[in-house]
């Protein structure tokens, strides 16, 4: 599986400048404002969407169709997506919390906090996506992946002109559910994705 992770790698590495790019202008909009939850955000969407990207380059070269004659099984391509994209989350979640503690001077306690949460988010994201790629693929899941996407943002919005007010601080409790949370969407994402893809014709 390690050869399929660096496959992944590799295919995204000729995109590697634009995501240094798009680093460096977050964490400059975070200097700017003062404010590095935007910055870690939006690099935990990236990260999050890291395997998609890879999908849909494999997907344009009819990889699966070839890696299907070689001695790989169905699991292991399936869990090298979730591999990669635990990795780039992984690398995200430090970026963050370098950032918030060194340039933001955010309190390194205060970092973390919020880096295990964007954290958990973006695993969350992406279990809920992949299986759907898998199944009906880039182009056409793409829109599903938008409102998984944008849908909690809308969410968000509605509820707060309806008058509710949200806690200044999540709830404890939810903090220390968060590990057992995505161990569950993952568990269950993972099962659903090698299903569809043990089912699917190339």
């Amino acid at each position: 599986m390690t050869g399929l992770i660096l496959k992944d790698l590799l295919n995204l590495k000729r995109h590697s400048r634009m995501y240094l790019i798009l680093i460096a202008f977050y964490i400059v909009l975070g200097v700017v404002n003062g404010d590095f939850v935007m910055f870690g955000s939006m690099i935990t969407v990236l990260a999050a969407i890291m395997p998609i990207t890879s999908i849909a380059y494999d997907e344009k070269n009819n990889w699966d169709r070839y890696a299907l004659t070689m001695p790989v099984s169905r699991m292991n391509l399936v869990l090298s997506r979730y591999a990669s994209g635990l990795i780039f989350l992984t690398a995200s979640f430090v970026i963050t919390i370098l950032s918030m503690a060194t340039i933001g001077k955010t309190p390194l306690i205060e970092a973390v906090a919020f880096g295990s949460g964007i954290f958990a988010v973006g695993i969350i994201f992406m279990d809920i996506v992949l299986p759907i790629i898998f199944k009906y693929g880039v182009e056409k899941g793409r829109i599903f992946m938008m409102l998984v996407l944008f849908a909690p943002t809308g969410a968000l919005v509605l509820i707060s002109k309806l008058g509710f007010a949200f806690p200044e601080e999540p709830p404890i409790n939810l903090i220390y559910l968060l590990p057992l949370i995505t161990a569950a969407t993952s568990a269950a994402s993972v099962y659903a994705s090698i299903v569809i893809y043990g089912k699917k014709e190339f």
